[in-house]
C-alpha cells in the first residue's frame, strides 16, 4: 500500500468535501488508517471502490466519528460481507449517510435487510447492491 498521507493528499478536493481513492488498494489496514484520519472531517463524498478493505475496514469507517459528515460512500468492490453490512447499518457515526453503493460485494440477504432496517440510517435515501 502507497502512504495514506499522500493517497489523501492526492485524492482530496481542495474544499475538503470529497475523497476519491478509488482502485488505490488501500487494503484494511489503509482503510484503518483513513478512520484516523482528522483532516477528513470535512468529506461529505468518499469514493473507496476496488480497495479490498474488508469487513473489517468498513467497521472501522463506520464507527469512526471522523466521517459524521459524510452524505455519500462508493464502497463497490471491496469484499464487504454480512458483518461489514451490520457495522454500517449500526453505525451511530453514519447517520447522515444518504448514499451507500455497495455492488459487487459478498453481502447476502441477511446483511441487506441489516441495511434496509437500520434505525441509524434514517437519512439514507441510495442503497445499492447490484449493478
Amino acid at each position: 500500500m502507497a502512504d495514506i498521507r499522500r493517497l489523501i493528499k492526492d485524492g482530496l478536493s481542495k474544499d475538503g468535501q470529497i475523497l476519491n481513492l478509488k482502485a488505490k488498494f488501500i487494503r484494511e489496514v489503509g482503510a484503518k488508517e483513513l478512520a484516523k484520519c482528522e483532516e477528513l472531517s470535512n468529506v461529505r463524498s468518499m469514493d473507496l471502490s476496488q480497495n479490498d478493505i474488508g469487513d473489517e475496514g468498513v467497521k472501522a469507517i463506520a464507527a469512526s466519528p471522523i466521517f459524521s459528515n459524510l452524505r455519500s460512500i462508493n464502497l463497490k468492490s471491496n469484499r464487504i460481507g454480512d458483518d461489514g453490512a451490520r457495522a454500517l447499518a449500526n453505525s451511530t457515526t453514519l447517520v447522515n449517510l444518504r448514499s451507500l453503493q455497495l455492488v459487487v460485494n459478498d453481502i447476502s440477504e441477511e446483511g441487506e435487510r441489516a441495511l434496509m432496517n437500520s434505525v441509524h440510517l434514517v437519512s439514507l435515501t441510495t442503497l445499492r447492491f447490484r449493478v
